[in-house]
This record gives structure tokens, C-alpha cells and sequence, in this order.
């Protein structure tokens, strides 16, 4: 049932974006706009859309000129990681800095597709700093900071003049 609602839900966005035309100023250089974004890990041999696993963020974006933006995204994501009858918790607070460009767009500047990279930097907690597990194996890696890089891809649809659907 809810694949059922998932699938009709992005007919009935695709087929608003393409049948209403848009003629307002968007992407401007300097414009600013939010983004909300939610995510779910996948990890192998475990239900795609289990309770404690889970991403959550928001970022701010800024356009440049010719349609490319900079962004700024605070996320926290939460997985269990299987461990024989046990669940390893696994607890990440980042920050991306970034640049996106676009790669592919339409006519009437509807549908973008972009690509980009990001810096980011944060600290990840794992199994609530316990070392030692219940069987009484012990954990090698503990919490702390992480740094890195990230590569991005999204499909960008204007489905009203002040509101944007990402994939």
C-alpha cells in the first residue's frame, strides 16, 4: 500500500511540473533558499526502513551565477549495525560545506540535473563510547571526530516558483 502511495505521489509531482509553465525569476545570483532533507541508510541483510535508522539535516544555499549554488548542511544520521544478536549503534553529526553545478536543464529552466563536491567534518559516536559488547568481544575503533570529502548528484524540479523538489 504505501509503494502504492510513493509511486502515485511522484506521478501526480512530475505531471504538475510539466504541464504548468513557469516564467519566474529564479536563480538569480545572491537568491537563498533552505532545504530540508531526509535519508535512509541501507545496510545489508536489514529492513529497508527500520525505526532506528535514520538521517535528518538542513542546509542553506546560495546561488552564484549561472545557475550553479554553494550550500552549508548541518545532518545527524543513526544506524544499528548487526552484530551477531546485537545491534552496534553508530551516531553521526556533520557538516558539508559545498558546490554544485549543473550538468543538464531543460528549456524553461524546470529541471535541473547537478553534480558537486563537499567538504565535511564532524564527530561520530559509536555504541554510546562503550568498548566492550554483551558477548564480550571488544570494539577496536571508538568515537571521534571524522573528516572527508563527499561527491553529489541531484535532480532538481521547480514545482512552483518558490517551491523545489530534489532527488
Amino acid at each position: 500500500m504505501k509503494k502504492n502511495n510513493i509511486i502515485l505521489t511522484v506521478c501526480v509531482v512530475v505531471a504538475m511540473t510539466f504541464s504548468l509553465s513557469s516564467q519566474a525569476q529564479r536563480l538569480i545570483p545572491k537568491q537563498r533558499g533552505i532545504e530540508f532533507v531526509g535519508s535512509v541508510p541501507l545496510i545489508k541483510d536489514e529492513k529497508f526502513l527500520a525505526a532506528e535508522n535514520f538521517g535528518m539535516g538542513a542546509s542553506l544555499t546560495r546561488y552564484l551565477g549561472r545557475e550553479n549554488y554553494t550550500f552549508v548542511m548541518a545532518e545527524y544520521e543513526q544506524q544499528n549495525m548487526p552484530y551477531r544478536s546485537y545491534n552496534v549503534k553508530l551516531k553521526d553529526a556533520l557538516l558539508h560545506l559545498g558546490y554544485m553545478h549543473p550538468i543538464v536543464s531543460d528549456n524553461g529552466k524546470n529541471v535541473f540535473l547537478y553534480a558537486g563536491i563537499s567538504a565535511l567534518g564532524g564527530y561520530e559516536e559509536l555504541n554510546e563510547d562503550k568498548k566492550l559488547l554483551p558477548d564480550g568481544a571488544t570494539l577496536l575503533d571508538r568515537s571521534h571526530f571524522v573528516y572527508g570529502g563527499a561527491v553529489h548528484s541531484s535532480v532538481e524540479v521547480f514545482l512552483t516558483d518558490r517551491i523545489l523538489f530534489l532527488v
